[in-house]
């Protein structure tokens, strides 16, 4: 009985991945035929990227900078951008390729796309790092109390 279940379970598993696989593999037509989800993440995209433009310039207006900052924070706001989606896979290519081929293609191109976040989040840490070191002591209090509004905390953090 056990044995059933366990192979159930798995076989569950492997068709919702490949049907979610599949999903992720179909690139729209061109932008005007985005619907559904695509139209809705270019959309948060958008907005994402205009809510952090309207918070950078209200932080940066909190932090009463003087002018030997301001190289810094054109630095910091110029290496801190809303994180980029990588391309999909080739549809086409990822059909010819068999079930654990393309499981161990769809692994590396989320492990290049992790190594990519990371690389951008060290390269933002230290950007935000060294104009952190320019801040007098009140600067990094607003700082520390303003840099992440509550939005990126998600709901939880309200």
């Amino acid at each position: 009985m056990q044995t059933r279940t366990t192979l159930w379970l798995a076989t569950a598993a492997l068709t919702l991945f490949s049907a979610y696989a599949i999903a992720q593999n179909s690139p729209p037509k061109d932008e005007a035929a985005k619907t559904g989800m695509h139209a809705m993440q270019g959309k948060d995209a958008e907005h994402m990227g205009m809510r952090m433009k309207h918070h950078m310039q209200r932080l940066k207006t909190e932090l009463k900078l003087t002018p030997e900052q301001e190289p810094a924070w054109a630095a910091m706001a110029s290496a801190i951008t809303p994180p980029t989606r990588p391309p999909r896979p080739d549809r086409a290519e990822m059909e010819k390729l068999s079930m654990p081929d393309r499981l161990d293609k769809m692994k590396q191109l989320m492990t290049q796309h992790h190594e990519a976040r990371v690389a951008e989040m060290d390269k933002h840490a230290a950007a935000v790092k060294a104009f952190y070191a320019v801040l007098t002591p009140e600067q990094k209090k607003t700082f520390d109390a303003k840099a992440m509004p509550a939005w990126m905390h998600g709901p939880h953090h309200g």
